[in-house]
């Protein structure tokens, strides 16, 4: 599978989901309905399963369309394969926010930016560092 292919299986996944899932919902609605008691005959008229089918349905179509919305109006890109890049978050350790691709599962830096409580990486040390003589001299 390509880096795009892969990208396509994890940004619509989620609809696929929602769309089995009012599907299922609906079946156990139905089954539901044929039970003997005041529950199956209480349910018998009910439109219930319909109900649930188009709410999944339309929960699945509302995503679709979201993600079809960040597929055309997207920013960024992967230097690596072109695909879409996810959602910024913070970095490990507060260095910064990052976001990974969708693709290829990279994870991409996002303006460099520092977290207010960490100092850069020049000023961290406060002594400098020790001269080498020479290459080949042992530590």
């Amino acid at each position: 599978m390509s880096y795009t292919g892969r990208m396509y299986v994890r940004m619509f996944l989620p609809c696929g989901v929602w769309l089995a899932g009012g599907s299922v919902a609906a079946a156990v609605a139905r089954a539901a309905q044929s039970m003997p008691g005041s529950f199956g005959m209480t349910s018998l008229y009910s439109n219930l399963p319909a109900w649930l089918f188009v709410a999944g349905a339309t929960a699945a179509l509302l995503l679709g369309m979201v993600q079809v919305g960040r597929l055309r109006f997207r920013d960024r890109d992967c230097y690596v394969c072109g695909c879409l890049l996810g959602a910024e978050r913070t970095a490990r350790g507060g260095l910064g926010r990052t976001r990974r691709c969708l693709g290829c599962g990279k994870v991409h830096g996002v303006n460099h930016r520092l977290a207010p409580h960490l100092r850069p990486l020049a000023r961290a040390v406060d002594e400098p560092a020790p001269v080498a003589t020479s290459v080949r001299s042992s530590p």
